[in-house]
């Protein structure tokens, strides 16, 4: 089962020009373990699973 999560920073391809923060290794983790906390199972099959962590972002300046 493949992970998604959606974050609250902008993609550093943004094209409004926002300045981007890379994703650091404890970040991912962090993604990781919350998702395990939420429910999911690394070795399942099926439709990924989406773990939204961008409320309150805004996209446009």
């Amino acid at each position: 089962m493949s992970l998604v999560v959606t974050i609250d920073q902008p993609h550093s391809s943004n094209w409004i020009g926002r300045e981007a923060e890379p994703v650091l290794p404890s970040g991912f983790a962090a993604a990781v373990r919350l998702a395990l906390r939420e429910g999911r199972t690394p070795t399942a099959s099926g439709s990924a699973f989406h773990l939204g962590q961008s409320a309150g972002f805004t996209p446009s300046p």
